[in-house]
This record gives C-alpha cells, structure tokens and sequence, in this order.
C-alpha cells in the first residue's frame, strides 16, 4: 500500500515547486519537513516594522521564474534603489570615494581587469583556486588585498581560504562584468519569501507534515519508503529529495546513493554570517566593503524615521558574536563610526540542523565536488533545491528551476494518473 503517488522531502521553495507541480498534474504528494515552518533557506521576519530576510534576500532582473511564481499568488515586488554613495575599509583605514590609496589607482585597475579576464576564459585550474590563494596571486597591497576579499563575501559564503574562487568568478561572468555584481541585487518579494513558500504550500491538494525529519530512505520492488525521525513510515512510487546537501549525511539510504552524489553529500562549505542591523546615522542607499571586524560587506538600504535598515555579511569567525549586540555595533561602526545600533536580528544557518551551512559554496580545489550533474536521479530518488540546480545555482531562482525539472522527472516515473 503506498501513502502517495510521490513524498517530497523539504519544503523550500524547490520542494514546494515540485509539490504544486505534481498535483496540478494529477498526483497525490505528502511533503515531509524537518522543520516547523515551511520555507527551507528563505525566512522572513520583521524589525522595526520591516519585512527583513534573515535567509536569501535578493532575486535578479533575469529570474523569471521567481517574478512568475509571485505573480501567481499576488505578491508584490519590491524594487531596490541604486547606490549612492560607498565606503571602504581596507589595511585597517576606513576610506571613502577610493578603495585604495592614489598612487595604487593602476594596481587596482589592473588586478579589475584580471579579474574580468579570468571570469570570462573559464579556466578550470584558475576557478579551483581558494579565493585567498587566487587574491594572492595578484601579489596585491594591503588595501588592495582587503578591498577583493571584501568583495568576495559578497558572492562566497566561505572563509576566502575555503571556498573556491569559482563562486566570485563565475557570479562575475555571469553578471556582465563587475558593475554587475551590485545592480543584479535589484528586487526581492515586498511580503517576504516566506509569503511565497506560504502560499504554495497552500496549494489545495498537497499535504505538508512539518516536524517531519527524515532519517532513512529505502527502494525496492519498484517504490520508495523513508522513515522519518518520529518513527512514520511512508511509502510512494517517487521521492524528490529536496533538501541542503549538507544535511544528505544524515539520512541512511538503501541502497547507498551513486558514487557522485554520496561523495557530494556535505561539500557545501558555506558558511556565512548574516545579520540586520536597525541603525540611525548610516546614509541609505549605499555599501561599505572591506575586511572589517565580523562584517565585511554591508549594503545600507531605505531610510525610514530616521532609522536605516542594513543589510551585513560576514565569514564565520570565532572572534565575532553575531548574536551580541556589542559586537554587532562594533562591527557596523567599523564603516559607519557615527552609527548607533537600534535593534538587530540574525538566524545561525550553521548549525540550524536543516541547513548545515548558507548558499552553495564550492570547496577550493575541488570544484567539481558540487557538480549538478552528480546529481542525477537514483532509481526512483530524483534531487532537487538549489544546491543541486543546473542554472542559477544558489539562487531561489535556481530551487524553483531544480524544483520544477524534478516534478516533469517523477512524472515520469509515474503511471499515468487514472481519470
């Protein structure tokens, strides 16, 4: 006896995706989620009044599908401002207009134009490069030095000694050049991501069980069971495993999973720290880059009684308290000295036991470990969520994408639903 013609496990948006997909084809779907909100990396909250996001925040003029799926459900779209102005804090100065001192103008124009080279000849020796050892091999100065690493907490969620420079590169090549880099962060979903993963989840015909971590997956006899951490059993024709790489070594699989995805499982290393930060005193509209104390790239947004809602970024460092207001102040008076901290809030992705990490990150001198292709489906256990996305990856776009090819897949490997 099966409980459902497919069980999706996670409830991000790519799980959701594949979920709604499949009903509306005429299956039936339980969607098992190990947390008690559905949502997955996207988490919405409010400070100040504010709808804030303590996960991914942005979506890029490019991703239609993100635009559709708000659409479908009536969500808005906010559309964020252009900058107005930059700071930098680099070799320990806090700069403003220019990132490094005059007389290095040349050396920063040439190590740009490197950059742009290399992002755009794809070589695979040059992207499997830790983006410390990459920075380093432009033999920078100091500020120099710090003003690339700051800007790779912007596109690496890793230690610039960890994550592969294949993240920065290829968000460069992807983006149209460097200037890209900043203006692809140009709307978000005015209610929230968690409104979208809200409103799908609704969807009439799937059934969401939250609290529902599954710790076993079985195939055999042409179905799949999984077992969940509360001791359910359920069984179906087709899984979609849509859940963070990270948290696939928790999960025991019968038989084991293919050579490339088991030896993918957890090669994630992102490990970023986010926090947002209520500030008065901080111009809106702007960034400040560098290697600062915990945050090294902050973007500085609207602008609202006298309050400005920031946006920090950081690399996981045992000196830095995300959850401290004191070092959370510290942090942020880095670049904006004159700046009071109102209120602030963060979400520890790291050890949150259904995430294991932030956005994809590739390890540095194993690109390949993160590889979508080692991903294909396994019998009848088919992949799904951003991690494991052919286009956009690390993108919400890129789970709706992943989640939407997971459902055409099952389908597949379903009969053909009776009248």
């Amino acid at each position: 006896m099966r409980d459902a013609d497919a069980i999706v496990v996670g409830a991000g948006l790519a799980g959701l995706r594949a979920a709604r997909d499949l009903v509306e084809a005429g299956r039936s779907v339980v969607v098992l989620e190990a947390r008690e909100r559905v949502g997955g990396r996207g988490l919405s909250a409010t400070l100040g009044g504010r709808v804030i996001e303590l996960g991914g925040s942005w979506f890029t003029p490019e991703h239609r599908e993100v635009r559709s799926e708000l659409s479908r459900y009536g969500l808005g779209v906010r559309d964020y401002h252009g900058l107005k102005h930059a700071r930098w804090f680099t070799d320990g100065t806090l700069r403003h207009g220019l990132p490094v001192p005059w007389e290095q103008i040349g050396a920063l124009e040439e190590a740009l134009a490197t950059v742009r080279r290399d992002a755009m000849a794809a070589d695979h020796a040059v992207w499997g490069l830790s983006a410390l050892e990459y920075v380093e091999r432009l033999s920078p100065s100091p500020p120099l030095r710090d003003f690339l690493l700051g800007w790779w907490q912007l596109m690496g969620g890793a230690r610039p000694e960890r994550g592969a420079v294949a993240d920065a590169l290829g968000s460069v090549a992807g983006h149209d050049g460097l200037t890209g880099l900043v203006t692809c962060l140009a709307h978000g979903p005015a209610e929230g991501w968690s409104a979208l993963a809200q409103r799908m989840a609704s969807t009439r015909g799937i059934e969401v069980r939250l609290g529902s971590a599954v710790t076993a997956i079985s195939q055999a006899n042409g179905a799949v069971s999984c077992t969940t951490a509360g001791g359910d059993t359920l069984t179906a024709g087709a899984l979609v495993l849509a859940v963070p790489i990270n948290c696939i070594p928790g999960i025991r699989f019968t038989p084991a999973l293919p050579a490339p995805a088991g030896e993918a499982a957890g090669a994630n290393v992102g490990a970023a720290v986010k926090v947002l930060m209520l500030a008065r005193g901080v111009p809106p509209h702007g960034i400040a880059v560098g290697v600062g104390r915990g945050l090294n790239w902050l973007y500085a947004d609207a602008e609202q009684d006298g309050q400005t809602m920031v946006t920090g970024f950081g690399w996981q460092d045992g000196g830095f308290d995300p959850e401290s207001g004191a070092a959370v102040e510290r942090a942020l008076r880095t670049f904006f000295p004159e700046a009071e901290l109102v209120d602030f809030a963060h979400h520890n992705w790291i050890a949150d036991p259904a995430s294991r990490g932030t956005w994809l990150t590739a390890p540095a001198g194993n690109v390949e470990l993160v590889d979508p292709a080692r991903f294909a489906a396994a019998e009848r256990l088919v992949f799904a969520g951003s991690d494991v996305a052919h286009q956009e990856a690390g993108w919400f776009e890129g789970a709706l994408r992943s989640g939407a090819a997971a459902a055409r897949q099952v389908a597949e490997l379903l009969p053909q639903p009776t009248a």
